[in-house]
């Protein structure tokens, strides 16, 4: 029904009947229609949300990302390239991508090791009352504390903190940001963790 209802919206905007009677017909002007019609009718579309959101609560997070990803890979197509047409690169360089693979993977892989971290920090919580958004935040960033030296410990912590406010409750970023400093101050003491 909404893609149906979006259909006819567009045909009845001026952008579409400008096209259709336009005496150009060429790629480019395919090209402009496309990236017009996404722009005014996809871009922000608050039904399109809605439905989005009825299939993933996180969707939302992600749909303005996805937005300019495929605003910018419209004004790259070249006729040239025919169905082909080379899309955005999902990370910025190699090392951006190695970064995102490594993090993930020391995050799935130590999981048990970060939980029981964050079980003997938070001694007044039970690990199950805890948010788990919360748990999983916390978890990628011991992985990044623990697994990239370059890092900044003060610079994990707050950009976890800022991801708890966007992603968890209102208190999340405080809990995160005591428990983490605790769990960071506990592995300097033990000499697991010998960065600033």
């Amino acid at each position: 029904d909404f893609v149906k209802g979006l259909y006819e919206k567009i045909i009845e905007t001026d952008i579409y009947k400008e096209y259709m009677a336009s005496e150009d017909h060429s790629y480019e002007a395919d090209r402009e229609l496309w990236r017009k019609i996404y722009k005014n009718y996809i871009f922000n579309n608050e039904a399109l949300d809605q439905v989005l959101e009825d299939q993933s609560l996180y969707w939302n997070d992600d749909k303005e990302i996805v937005d300019t990803f495929v605003l910018k890979t419209i004004k790259r197509f070249e006729e040239k390239n025919g169905a082909n047409q080379e899309l955005l690169p999902e990370f910025k360089d190699d090392e951006d991508q190695e970064y995102a693979r490594r993090l993930f993977r020391r995050t799935i892989l130590n999981a048990d090791y970060y939980r029981h971290l964050v079980s003997e920090n938070t001694k007044n919580w039970d690990l199950e009352r805890i948010a788990f958004m919360d748990v999983i935040i916390m978890q990628t960033a011991l992985a990044e504390i623990l697994s990239f030296p370059n890092i900044p410990v003060s610079v994990s912590l707050n950009e976890y903190v800022e991801i708890a406010k966007l992603y968890s409750t209102a208190k999340s970023g405080g809990f995160i940001n005591g428990t983490l400093d605790g769990i960071v101050n506990q592995l300097k003491k033990e000499g697991k963790l010998n960065k600033n």
